[in-house]
This record gives structure tokens, C-alpha cells and sequence, in this order.
């Protein structure tokens, strides 16, 4: 690129409060930036998102790195380097240009932004990069493993950083990258899509918010284009709902017909997944009836030939771990969830 065309392109980046700007670009959609979980790649701007723990991975020689940013204030990544978290980006108004890293030692390095935030944030865009003088970026590596965990606020992420239950639901304390299915993710060094929303059930009654209207959709609340599930096939997918629909008595006959219809779906796009039932740790249901009717389901699939589908209770949340905002599982509780998934999804598919 011509340094005028490279210095005007830059000039279009900045903004009050934006970091120094760098002076090699780099476009959103270059053949070495690698976006992990659902994006919409149809925006000319760049890729946007809403799913939380939506991914960019970056492989570099060295620093510094920006990033070009667009969405809300408050949307929050996680920066990750040589798989370690270093810092985390938040969106304020008025600003563009992100510092990622100020600079990194000799050597090729791994760099992950994961959306730590939410959908109900509505989308953020990644519109670009800038790197150093010198600075180049390398081919990422895809894992040949891939999961989907589908849920609620637990599986956002909700609150886990907060330091009590006392805590209100910030997104300063929500963290997607620390949720039990993005580190059970990474403990199987598998690739992670997660469809999760705060407030979701699996049944609908009245005027809730059932995840399977929103399973099949690329951004969620601002743009109803389908998912192309042929881009991207789960080995494993993990439901963990029910939590919100147990606040009522729950009908045996309901839930079974409502999961049954979204298993279905779910097998329809991904025919050879394996598909875990999971409730917990924020309670079973009204007189622990969530865990028997899974296994249920299950036994019935099973019966009719689907050997890949499988029930995990997972044990209530215990105080010696702590507790998230709003009586939400602390990052603690969340380790010990990835554990046992993780032990379950290894053991089911030889991983």
C-alpha cells in the first residue's frame, strides 16, 4: 500500500480518545485473522457479532497491535496472549483504536480477543487492525475439535466476577471467557461457539424468551439471517437449560415435548454430534424433577436408536467457592463445571 493511501486509511480510524495510531493496517477480513463462534461477514465495515465469546485470534511476530473497534460502550473483550489473559478492552463512546499489546518479545505469539459481554449489548464490529513497524501476521491454526454450548446466563458468564451474590448484574463482571464451556473449550483443545442468553428458557410460557427462537440466528436481537450451519459442525453440542423455567411447577409432559422438538432441531443440522442434557448449578427444578426428566429423554432417545445423547446433573453451587452477582456461579464454580464436562465430553468421544 502507498503511504498516502496507508495515512488516509488511518485518518479514518481515528478519533478523540483513540490510541496512537500504528502504521501497518491491516483489514478485518484478512486471510490471516481467524474469528471464532458466529459471525455476520456480510457487513462491508467488518465481521460483527452478538453471541457472547465470539473470538478473534491473531498469530504475530511481534508488537504492538491495536484494534479498530465499533459498538456500544461497555461491550468488553478479553485480551488473551500466548494463552494467557493480559488485559481487557472496554468500548467507551467517542473511541475506535484499542491498544491490544504495547509490544511482545522476539517470536511468534498467539493473540485471542473474546467477547466477554453478551447480545444484549447488540452487535460489536471489528473493523481492522493496526500493527508496528515490522510486524506481521502469520497463518492461525483452527482446532480440528469443535463444541457448541447452548444456554443461559450461566453460560454467558454472568457475574462470575463479581466478588458476592450481593452484587447486581454488571457487565464489568460478566465474563464469557471464563464460563464453564469456554474453559472446558480450551481443556479439550476444541474450537467454541456459544449461543447463550441471560433470562432464556427452554419452554415457552407466556411472555418468556425460549432459546430455540433464537438458536438458528447469526446476531440475535438485530438481525434475523440464519445461521449457516454448514460452515461450522459441532462434535459435541451442550444444552444446559431449565434453570429459569423452574421458578414454576413444571409439567413432565411439556418439558418432554419441548426438549424433544429442540433435540430435534438440533440433530437435524448436526447429525453426527454428540449432544449433552446438562442442568445446574442453580437448582433442578421444582423437587429435583429436571435431572429425571432429562434422563428420561434420554433413555428414550436411545431406545430409538440415537446412541449421542446424554444427561449431566451437575451439583449445586457450594459457598466455599464463592457466589457471582445475583447468587450466579463464581469463576471458581465455573472450573469445576468445565471439569466435569469436559471429563463427560472425553470420555463419550475418546478426546
Amino acid at each position: 500500500m502507498r503511504p498516502i493511501a496507508l495515512l488516509v486509511l488511518l485518518m479514518t480510524f481515528a478519533r478523540a480518545g483513540d490510541a496512537p495510531a500504528l502504521p501497518v493496517a491491516v483489514a478485518a477480513d484478512d486471510p490471516n485473522v481467524r474469528y471464532s463462534g458466529r459471525w455476520d461477514r456480510r457487513d462491508a465495515g467488518g465481521p460483527r457479532c452478538e453471541w457472547p465469546a465470539c473470538a478473534v485470534h491473531l498469530v504475530v511476530d511481534g508488537g504492538p497491535v491495536n484494534v479498530v473497534l465499533g459498538g456500544l460502550a461497555e461491550h468488553a473483550f478479553q485480551v488473551v496472549v500466548d494463552g494467557e489473559p493480559t488485559s481487557v478492552i472496554t468500548l467507551v463512546d467517542g473511541q475506535t483504536v484499542y491498544p491490544v499489546v504495547p509490544s511482545l518479545a522476539p517470536g511468534r505469539h498467539t493473540i485471542e480477543l473474546c467477547k466477554r459481554t453478551e447480545c444484549w449489548r447488540l452487535p460489536v464490529q471489528v473493523r481492522g487492525f493496526q500493527l508496528g513497524a515490522g510486524v506481521a501476521l502469520a497463518p492461525p491454526t483452527a482446532p480440528t475439535r469443535r463444541i457448541e454450548f447452548l444456554g443461559d446466563s450461566i453460560t454467558c458468564g454472568y457475574g462470575n466476577e463479581a466478588k458476592s451474590q450481593d452484587e447486581r448484574f454488571s457487565y464489568a463482571t460478566e465474563n464469557a471467557w471464563l464460563a464453564w464451556g469456554a474453559i472446558a473449550a480450551r481443556r479439550l483443545a476444541a474450537d467454541y461457539s456459544c449461543v447463550a442468553m441471560s433470562g432464556i428458557w427452554l419452554q415457552q410460557d407466556g411472555e418468556n424468551r425460549p432459546l430455540p427462537t433464537f438458536w438458528e440466528s447469526t446476531m440475535p436481537l438485530t438481525d434475523p439471517t440464519p445461521w449457516d450451519f454448514s460452515r461450522w459442525q459441532a462434535d459435541a453440542v451442550v444444552v444446559n437449560l431449565g434453570t429459569n423455567d423452574s421458578g414454576k411447577p413444571i409439567d413432565r409432559a411439556r418439558w418432554t415435548e419441548a426438549y424433544r422438538a429442540f433435540i430435534a432441531r438440533i440433530r437435524a443440522v448436526y447429525p453426527a454430534a454428540h449432544i449433552f442434557l446438562v442442568i445446574g448449578p442453580m437448582g433442578h427444578g421444582p423437587d429435583r424433577v429436571i435431572p429425571i426428566y432429562n434422563e428420561e429423554i434420554v433413555a428414550s432417545a436411545r431406545a430409538a436408536g440415537d446412541t449421542r445423547i446424554h444427561a449431566l446433573a451437575l451439583p449445586d453451587q457450594d459457598g466455599a467457592d464463592g457466589i457471582g452477582a445475583d447468587w450466579h456461579p463464581s469463576v471458581a464454580t465455573h472450573r469445576g463445571m468445565a471439569e466435569r464436562i469436559a471429563a463427560a465430553i472425553r470420555d463419550e468421544l475418546g478426546w
